[in-house]
This record gives structure tokens, C-alpha cells and sequence, in this order.
């Protein structure tokens, strides 16, 4: 993101000398509360309000009681660093799948299932990405979290199904007598009969296949409706009118 910058007499006003003389042991002060803050009240704020076509998760707001994820903001001396670059092992940080979504709009992020299949050779040629219908409530009974998304642990388990680690349909699973299965395959001709859509399907022993995951020709965008540095400029700007004035008279107690 770009380098903002702030006049403090901008801020709160004109400062006389001996407030001038307080202002760089006020401003660090004023810096390190203004990382807090943003971390833990204005960027959860900011994404709940902004992200309404989901529900975020907590990865994505942080905030309190979140010991991972939302906002990186560190202070040192005059300057916060922030970012969404939160670590992420195994999944993708919340910069990354965010960032379409900003001004300019573009393609989304390829989300690690998508990634996985193209990967085994299960999903090939034009098919780039991979869309979960979750209208069908039936096929993902139970496999939906409160924040409305297919949970970690089935993307596992269609995952192992496809590949054939596990026996077939998972005995003594809820999917036992099940088949999974890709229209295409692209290890073999496995995923037949083709006048299914692309997709990857489920079906038990003399019923009729349900698709779990269909597969686009183009990975979709979005258009752009937020803006990080937007973000970064005008909750700061907010909270250091708040912040700045108090830890200068702090300062001159």
C-alpha cells in the first residue's frame, strides 16, 4: 500500500512550542495506541459493514477473542505498518482472496481446493476453477459452518473420495455406499456418463447422481468495491484526532 502521511496541526490544531516540544514522545505514544485500535475495533468494524455479500469469518476481521487473523498493524516510533498479509499456514492470507475485491475489481483468488484438483490432474483443460453449489441444502446437510461456507473438513473428504485413499463411500461414515466422482476426469475416463455437466458429483448404489461442484471455463471476477489505503487514510486520520490530543497533555503532566 502507498505511505500516508499526517501534519499533526492538521489533526488537532495549532500546537504551541512547548506542546511542539512534547510532540515526538506524544506521537510514539499516540502511534502504538493507534495500531491497537485499528487492529482490534476499526478494521472488524470496517469489514463487517464493507463485506455484506458474505458473512466474514473470523480470520478475515480479527478483533477481539481472535488470536489469528484480520489486521497486521505494528508501531514504531512515528509509523504504523499495517496489512492483511496475516500467516496463514495451510490456507491463504486474508490479503490475497481480499484483494479483488478492491478498487479496479479482477479475477478472484483460486481458493486451495481449486488448486488441489488442478493439482492431482482430477480438474484439466478449460475447466480453472471449481464453484460450490450450495443451494443444493440436501447434498451438504451438516457440511455448511454458521458463517454460510462449505467447511475445511468436506473438502477433505471429497478430496480423499476422489482420489481413492479411502475405501469406497467412507464405511462407517455418514457417505458410506456413496461414490464421488469428476465429469471430466482427467486421470481417466472415470466420471461417465458424459452428458453429465462438468463437475464433481455424488451418487449411492441405484440412485441418481448429485452434483457437490461445478466447474467454470474462466476463473470469475469481481468488481472493485473497497479500498485498503481508503481504509488505512480515514480511520487513522479519525482515531489519531481522538488519540493525539489526550497522550499530549499526557505528556505534559
Amino acid at each position: 500500500m502507498a505511505t500516508i502521511t499526517f501534519d499533526a496541526e492538521e489533526l488537532i490544531g495549532k500546537l504551541d512550542a512547548i506542546r511542539s516540544s512534547q510532540l515526538p514522545y506524544a506521537g510514539r505514544r499516540a502511534m502504538f495506541q493507534l495500531a491497537t485500535r485499528l487492529r482490534k475495533e476499526a478494521w472488524p468494524a470496517y469489514a463487517r459493514r464493507t463485506f455484506t455479500s458474505g458473512n466474514p469469518v473470523p480470520f478475515t476481521t480479527g478483533g477481539p477473542g481472535i488470536r489469528n487473523g484480520g489486521l497486521n498493524a505494528i508501531a514504531d516510533g512515528l509509523t504504523v505498518r499495517i496489512d492483511l498479509n496475516r500467516d496463514a499456514p495451510g490456507g491463504q492470507d486474508p490479503a490475497r482472496y481480499l484483494g479483488p475485491n478492491e478498487k479496479g475489481g479482477g479475477q478472484i483468488y483460486p481458493t486451495r481446493f481449486s488448486r488441489a484438483l488442478k493439482a492431482r490432474g482430477t480438474m484439466t483443460g478449460a475447466y480453472a476453477y471449481v464453484w460450490p453449489v450450495t443451494k443444493n441444502e440436501k447434498a451438504f446437510a451438516g457440511e455448511i459452518n454458521r458463517w454460510g461456507n462449505v467447511k475445511p473438513s468436506f473438502y477433505s473428504t471429497v478430496l480423499e473420495r476422489l482420489s481413492g485413499k479411502t475405501t469406497e463411500g467412507g464405511k462407517g461414515t455418514k457417505y458410506q455406499g456413496y461414490r464421488f466422482f469428476s465429469v471430466p476426469d482427467g486421470r481417466s475416463s472415470r466420471g461417465k456418463p458424459e452428458h453429465l455437466k462438468p463437475g464433481i458429483y455424488r451418487v449411492k448404489a441405484g440412485g441418481s447422481p448429485t452434483m457437490l461442484f461445478a466447474y467454470l471455463k474462466r476463473m470469475p471476477s469481481v468488481s472493485g468495491h473497497w479500498s485498503f489505503d481508503d481504509f488505512a487514510r480515514d480511520e487513522s486520520r479519525a482515531l489519531l484526532k481522538e488519540i493525539l490530543p489526550r497522550t499530549l497533555e499526557e505528556a505534559l503532566r
